[in-house]
């Protein structure tokens, strides 16, 4: 049943990641469809455009991805999500280790009571994970004064 249990989280997070490059693509893809669509037309009717610069398309295509190169505020945005998901994971794991310490100590399995200690393991991944969301308010902050600050 374990074994099973591991081989279902494992396809499911394969087959999430593949999913999201898909979407990652498909999106390009889409987008570059666009850009040569307006080039086609702008063809049709003799209008003259500029030459497709290289880093204005690698600035399109990389908000796709949620990537700006070159481009202000990337950092906050990421930031802000990174954060997030550290709060959530270690209030998550905190609590949980927490209680699997507690309930390992307080069974009356034969000998179960003696490997409380395992519910260490993950409050300490909390402990470490809240200590970033704690650490790293500065480098948030700093970010959001650099989106806030109007471009020179």
């Amino acid at each position: 049943m374990e074994l099973l249990a591991f081989v279902v989280l494992v396809l499911g997070l394969i087959g999430s990641s593949i999913l999201r490059r898909h979407l990652v693509l498909a999106r390009q893809l889409k987008l570059r469809h666009i850009i040569h669509e307006e080039r086609m037309r702008a063809m049709e009717h003799n209008v003259e455009l500029p030459e497709a610069n290289d880093l204005e398309l690698a600035r399109l295509l990389g908000d796709s991805q949620g990537h700006r190169p070159n481009g202000k505020g990337w950092l906050f945005s990421s930031m802000l999500w990174v954060r997030l998901v550290s709060l959530c994971l270690g209030l998550t794991a905190l609590f949980g280790g927490i209680g699997t310490c507690i309930g390992m100590a307080m069974t009356t399995g034969e000998k179960m009571y003696e490997y409380w200690a395992m519910g260490l393991i993950p409050a300490f991944v909390g402990v470490g994970l809240l200590s970033f969301y704690v650490l790293s308010a500065g480098l948030a902050r700093q970010a959001k004064q650099e989106v806030a600050a109007p471009a020179a």
